[in-house]
């Protein structure tokens, strides 16, 4: 909020962050554009602020309009204040194509006035004032009257180079009106202390006076009066006014509101220098030359410090953007062995879902095949011949029921691994159906109707030709999963093979397609589906 109206205050503000490098990357490009800012607007130097530089690509990254026109434009500053005015011009022309895309019209007075900028500190007078004056137009229309004010001023100095002093008072009187009518305090005196010194140019000592001391009316701060006081001093030694020089020079160093400004010192002391000079006072003169070249130096260490220290910045940023990164990996590692944990954990938990899941079908298919077998035993004639009774009493139906009965009784009551483990020892655990004797039996019975169905329907496997037999004596799915010690759904699975081998339709009849195909005569019976 201050950067524009009050930039010093926004220096002030900016400079108590401490460690601004710890700032994430967004905070600390957003930081640093505003103390480049702040800096510029307080003329400071920012000769090695070539961060911006990286700040511009970032924000051209993010394609934030705004914020790429305020950082293109002080990356021209940038440049601009190093002396390579070439490349400060080609970087605020590349604005032009983001410009075109923003309805910010202060933004373009800004382009447009650092143009004009290079040129004047090219001594492109021309070229420049043609810049200024659409800068000021466009200040003008976006009503940032401060920056209109800078504007004429500018063009006011151009034409005051060229020699038109007419032209050049023009605009720094409507300089003048527009910061009078807005009250801008600091305009006031600074157009007032420019008019004067213009005045001061062209010799006209007593109207030059009237607006120094009209600027130290208006004057806000102890430093404008300081600037002040030693314009009025080079007006009287400009006069031969000694006496009166040496008194604004003094009144001057009291007025610095420290020691450290050393270029209004510098200037004072070296004013100094040449009036003592100019009265052959050697001694005095040499005094305050030393004051002079004290400044000086100070100027040049304060320039090289302040390298150091922006060198220093950008590295501490860059160590600690690489911190960064690396704790960014290490928090990725630790998401992905996270990540890859709980993945397994949840494959654990799926996985412990489904054994649990096929065991309680297993169980329920368990206490099923455990009441058909009571019920084929209930049913079993051991007297008849049969295939069914045959199959029966050769998978000893009575002994397994009574012996699973007898477990059942003792209060296990088939919850759990016990009656699996029982069901599966007592039904499975003694020796294998002779499966080579069944079939002969059950051929004899059936006029070799089975070695028929062999020949015929050779792809069948064996546990497909089992199934077809039992098919045909009427077992249903539940009995032929009790007898073959398959579940119901490998039943079923299988039963649909032997379909596809036997080219018979989707939940077609096996049994009849038996009879039909093997005995050639028409269907006789028709079995319920679960027993298909």
């Amino acid at each position: 909020m201050l950067v524009d109206t009050l930039p010093d205050s926004a220096l002030v503000l900016l400079n108590k962050i401490q460690n601004p490098q710890r700032l994430n990357k967004p905070q600390y490009y957003d930081y640093f554009l505003l103390r480049v800012r702040a800096k510029d607007k307080t003329f400071n130097d920012i000769t090695q602020d070539t961060l911006i530089f990286k700040v511009k690509e970032y924000y051209i990254h993010k394609k934030n309009v705004e914020k790429i026109l305020l950082a293109t434009f002080y990356s021209s500053r940038v440049l601009r204040e190093q002396g390579r005015f070439g490349e400060a011009l080609e970087t605020l022309l590349s604005a032009e194509p983001y410009l075109s895309k923003s309805n910010n019209i202060n933004l373009k007075g800004l382009v447009q006035g650092s143009i004009g900028e290079i040129y004047y500190q090219q001594l492109l007078k021309d070229k420049a004032i043609t810049h200024f004056k659409h800068a000021e137009r466009f200040f003008h229309l976006a009503e940032n009257f401060r920056n209109e004010i800078i504007e004429c001023n500018y063009i006011g100095n151009c034409y005051l180079l060229q020699g038109k002093s007419d032209s050049a008072f023009l605009y720094y009187f409507r300089a003048l009106a527009l910061a009078d009518r807005h009250q801008f305090p600091r305009e006031q005196a600074g157009i007032r202390e420019s008019i004067g010194v213009a005045y001061l140019e062209n010799k006209d000592y007593i109207n030059a006076e009237n607006y120094f001391k009209e600027a130290w009316d208006f004057s806000v701060d102890s430093l404008k009066k300081a600037s002040i006081s030693t314009n009025l001093a080079h007006l009287f030694e400009s006069q031969g006014k000694n006496d009166s020089a040496i008194i604004y020079l003094k009144k001057a160093l009291s007025y610095l509101p420290s020691d450290k400004e050393n270029f209004l010192s510098a200037n004072i002391y070296k004013t100094w220098s040449a009036i003592e000079e100019s009265e052959m006072n050697l001694e005095g003169a040499l005094e305050m030359y030393k004051l002079y070249n004290k400044h000086l130096a100070s100027i040049l260490n304060d320039n090289k410090n302040s390298a150091v220290l922006e060198i220093e910045g950008k590295y501490n940023f860059q160590r600690l953007e690489n911190h960064n990164k690396q704790l960014l990996i290490d928090k990725q590692r630790i998401l992905m062995y996270s990540l890859g944990l709980l993945i397994v954990l949840m494959l654990t938990v799926l996985l412990g879902l489904r054994r649990l899941h096929i065991h309680e079908r297993k169980l329920e298919e368990a206490e099923k095949k455990i009441y058909h077998m009571k019920e084929l035993a209930r049913k079993y004639n051991e007297k008849e011949d049969s295939f069914r009774s045959i199959l029966l009493r050769h998978f000893d139906i009575l002994k397994k029921t009574a012996l699973l009965e007898g477990y059942l009784n003792e209060g296990e009551k088939g919850k759990g691994k016990n009656l699996l483990r029982k069901f599966n020892e007592v039904v499975y655990g003694r020796k294998d159906l002779d499966w080579d004797v069944l079939h002969k039996t059950l051929d004899n019975l059936h006029n070799g109707f089975f070695e028929r169905l062999k020949r015929k329907f050779p792809d069948l496997d064996e546990s497909e030709f089992r199934i077809c037999c039992l098919t045909y004596d009427e077992f249903d799915n539940t009995e032929m999963a009790i007898i073959l010690n398959y579940s119901i759904n490998t039943i079923q699975t299988k039963r649909s093979s032997i379909r596809k081998k036997l080219g018979i339709r989707s939940y077609g009849d096996i049994r009849d397609f038996l009879i039909r195909e093997v005995e050639n005569k028409p269907q006789t019976s028709t079995t319920p589906e679960n027993a298909k």
